[in-house]
């Protein structure tokens, strides 16, 4: 009943009496919602979430450029696939983290926005091996600093950074004993706040990223907290005796009858693909894994909920809010067991959601073009008054408003570097499968992928959307071997190496 007297408070406009920000003769708010591991699966289970596309925007066809942490954030704050950032997995001695990440801190879309007018604030994870000490750096950019540590992936005990520039506020909170996704969800609230009292004449920006729904770090099997740990209200004997599973009953779920591919016949796959039916122990413990991520993501539905309801109506009508996560997620589809890290579906498929102002644009759009986490800088800046800066990705602009735009990419880039097994990789557990490097160009109707062993995988997604029959020597498969070869090297040409035949 909590989430459903909620629901019926935001739809019936019921809104803080604040005084809202006086902004709307310059430029909207933005709200960037950045999950972690959410696949798309999960949606349907969170319904406050899914109501950003009520007067907004569905993208269907929305790839990021990998499937894995780092390298896909470091691909939404520089507008560049990952062979132009150089970060290419979690870890700083394998070409990744924030070490690979560091230098690009000066041309995020942070300091874009700053020069905009914005007031900026960040909360959550960043990037992978951000150091967080008494002595914490505010990247160039932000207003407001609230990023939590790699303690951060268990939800509890976690050290979490303090800093408002205009206050002088600048501090280490460690040993946080608050679930941390319902820290964040104040912290957004108090953010607002801020900004209404301090900047009442500048628009904000703020981007909200929880760990949740990635598993547990580090995890050891046995373990009384579940891999995937929800919020307390949410668990077996919370708020409902057997879980919140946002509606259905959590015992109903089963995740072999709702993930399709689930335990699929590996035998046309890659070699490192292939491999033995899951057994019924394996899908028991995935069976829990599934309805523990599906209670995990309640209270990411909540921090939406709340965010929502701290907006007054002028303000939600002078506000973008937007809501994506950094990759997908397996668990049991293909006989992969838990990861992401490959180019199926699955993992590089995610949601994007886009809710408009109130005040124009009315009506739900769905729009099928392929797009790309390396768009979202160029959209920040052009939602912003600033010039999107030509670098891999283009704004969205005009689809987030259901407007054709001429000459759109029909073809995506995923790239994978295979990375070294690191104790310090908070996805070291699920590298376990060995995914091997690999390029990928996925368009609406084709995958097509070449692996650094010599290994390929096509599938002709009008016949096979769920990635089954692999056919690796079908003749698309040859004509799409070029375009991906030009997509892999691009540098500045990127956008003119998006467009290929018969995409």
């Amino acid at each position: 009943m909590r989430r459903f007297a909620l629901v019926l408070v935001l739809l019936s406009g019921l809104v803080t009496t604040a005084t809202p920000l006086q902004a709307q003769a310059a430029h909207p708010n933005i709200i960037f919602f950045l999950v972690d591991d959410l696949s798309a699966d999960l949606l349907k289970y969170m319904g406050r979430t899914r109501s950003l596309a009520n007067n907004g925007t569905r993208f269907t066809n929305y790839f990021v450029s990998n499937s894995l942490c780092c390298p896909s954030r470091a691909s939404m704050f520089t507008g560049e696939h990952p062979h132009n950032t150089g970060v290419l997995t979690n870890v700083g001695t394998d070409n990744g983290g924030y070490p690979a990440f560091e230098r690009h801190e000066s041309r995020t879309y942070a300091p874009a926005l700053q020069r905009q007018n914005y007031r900026t604030g960040y909360l959550g994870k960043y990037v992978n091996e951000y150091p967080l000490g008494e002595d914490f750096k505010v990247p160039q950019g932000w207003d407001e600093w609230h990023v939590a540590g790699g303690g951060g992936y268990n939800e509890f005990n976690y050290s979490i950074s303090d800093y408002v520039r205009e206050t002088g506020t600048k501090r280490l909170q460690p040993g946080q004993d608050v679930y941390l996704t319902d820290r964040l969800a104040r912290t957004a609230e108090d953010f607002i706040d801020r900004s209404r009292r301090l900047a009442p004449n500048r628009p904000f920006f703020l981007q909200v990223a929880p760990f949740s729904p990635h598993a547990r770090v580090p995890f050891q099997p046995g373990e009384d907290e579940p891999r995937f740990p929800p919020a307390p209200r949410d668990r077996p004997g919370g708020e409902f005796p057997r879980g919140d599973c946002g509606g259905p009953s959590c015992p109903s779920i089963d995740v072999a009858q709702e993930l399709p591919s689930f335990d699929e016949d590996t035998a046309d796959k890659p070699g490192w693909v292939r491999r033995e039916p899951l057994g019924p122990g394996i899908t028991d413990e995935l069976r829990k894994d599934f309805r523990n991520r599906i209670r995990m993501v309640q209270s990411v539905d909540d921090l939406v909920g709340r965010v929502l309801a701290k907006l007054t109506a002028a303000e939600r009508d002078d506000t973008f809010i937007v809501f994506t996560s950094d990759n997908g997620f397996h668990l049991g589809q293909h006989r992969l067991i838990r990861g992401k890290g490959t180019a199926y579906d699955h993992d590089v498929n995610v949601p994007l959601l886009v809710r408009r102002p109130g005040r124009a644009d009315t009506g739900d759009f769905v729009r099928d073009e392929v797009v790309q986490n390396v768009d979202l800088f160029a959209t920040f800046l052009d939602l912003a008054g600033a010039n999107p800066a030509n670098r891999d990705g283009r704004s969205l602009l005009r689809l987030i408003r259901n407007q054709n735009q001429p000459d759109w990419r029909n073809a995506a880039l995923v790239e994978h570097r295979e990375p070294q097994a690191s104790p310090e990789d908070p996805d070291v557990d699920d590298l376990a499968a060995g995914t091997p490097s690999y390029k990928a160009v996925r368009t609406r109707n084709d995958l097509y992928v070449e692996y650094a062993n010599g290994e390929k995988e096509y599938y002709d997604l009008k016949a096979d959307p769920l990635q089954h029959n692999n056919k690796p020597n079908a003749p698309r498969s040859g004509q799409l071997a070029g375009p991906l070869r030009e997509l892999a090297a691009c540098a500045q040409n990127c956008w003119a190496a998006a467009h290929v035949q018969g995409g």
